[in-house]
């Protein structure tokens, strides 16, 4: 006797039965239609915020090289060391060292030989073999004067660059073992040409 009363209560007056949703909440219930429009809305707006938020890159760093000098890394660098005057990023074991400015004149093509013939001398006295080709010039997105040379060595490679804002030079050397080159090279390579120089009095 009882289950034929509950069925009636459960059952829709033309006879079928009502979904769970309506008799849950109540058909016709205000209270219900706003329970389903605050659930549709979690789907439409909130949840979508909430994942564009996990999935957003994180925002780049700042790093303060001294003497008012910065350059913008990407999180998949890490400051590993820093001495006076020389700030040194890691990814993938390679180092990215990094000099605060330092006063000079000189053209960064100019500035970039020294250190061109300072790392073939040494590669002759250790008996390796070196490709030391000419330098290439560019431009930061500061506007700054740059340039670069890339030495390939038997079980590394390294590059150099060199950016001066005309009255301050900075330069940044990289060594990387050939798994890591292609990333790593790419990824210096952008935090160069980041680099900004402070205001000069």
């Amino acid at each position: 006797m009882s289950s034929g009363a509950t069925s009636a209560a459960g059952a829709d007056p033309s006879g079928q039965a009502q979904p769970l949703s309506v008799r849950l909440i109540g058909r016709g219930s205000l209270a219900g239609a706003l329970v389903i429009l605050a659930v549709a809305l979690a789907y439409a707006v909130a949840l979508p915020a909430v994942a564009r938020e996990m999935s957003a890159p994180a925002p780049p760093r700042v790093i303060d090289l001294g003497g008012g000098a910065t350059v913008t890394t990407s999180e998949d660098w890490s400051v590993s060391a820093s001495h006076p005057g020389i700030t040194t990023l890691t990814q993938a074991g390679a180092p990215l060292s990094i000099t605060a400015p330092h006063p000079s004149e000189l053209h960064p093509a100019q500035a970039i030989e020294t250190v061109t013939d300072q790392w073939v001398a040494h590669a002759q006295e250790e008996g390796q073999g070196i490709v030391a080709p000419q330098p290439r010039a560019f431009t930061t997105d500061a506007g700054d004067d740059a340039a670069t040379v890339t030495l390939q060595e038997p079980l590394q490679t390294r590059q150099a660059w060199v950016v001066s804002n005309g009255s301050e030079q900075v330069l940044v050397l990289l060594t990387a073992p050939p798994a890591a080159w292609e990333s790593t090279n790419a990824s210096a390579q952008t935090i160069v040409r980041s680099l900004t120089f402070g205001e000069t009095s």
